[in-house]
């Protein structure tokens, strides 16, 4: 499986990160921010050797929600969309992600609300990226 983190730093990130990558998930990063800011973020959780391939912006013609950017990601990792995850704070991410066949999970960052993806429902919904794990994650490719 491949997964997909969009997020700023924030408290559980390296530790879900490190966790994912021990127990064999394919981690990638599909940001339609500047590579500068993905890079920043990638160096400030020093865990870019584990995130591979990292797409941003610059990489692709179409943003969110367009699903290009979760697309090309999948292309360049050599995995099936359906075998993907993202994590994702946005709306427009989360319709992206579903737009290329891809599971996904809706981060309700600061100022996000479940009532915000009502239109386009991600397959869980959580708090903090503490609440997520290998098992959990893993159970929505049975769903």
């Amino acid at each position: 499986s491949l997964i997909y983190a969009h997020c700023p730093i924030m408290d559980g990130a390296a530790q879900l990160i490190d966790a994912l990558s021990t127990d064999g998930w394919r981690l990638a990063v599909g940001s339609s921010g500047p590579t500068e800011n993905v890079d920043l973020v990638l160096d400030g959780l020093a865990r870019r050797h584990l995130m591979s391939p990292v797409v941003t912006g610059r990489d692709v013609s179409r943003g969110k929600p367009d699903p290009e950017i979760f697309q090309r990601a999948a292309e360049l990792a050599g995995i099936s969309p359906d075998r993907c995850l993202v994590i994702e704070d946005a709306p427009v991410g989360i319709q992206a992600a579903r737009a290329a066949g891809m599971k996904c999970v809706a981060l309700l960052s600061t100022g996000r609300h479940r009532s915000d993806f009502a239109s386009q429902p991600p397959d869980l919904i959580v708090q903090s990226l503490g609440e997520l794990n290998s098992t959990r994650l893993a159970s929505l490719f049975d769903s």
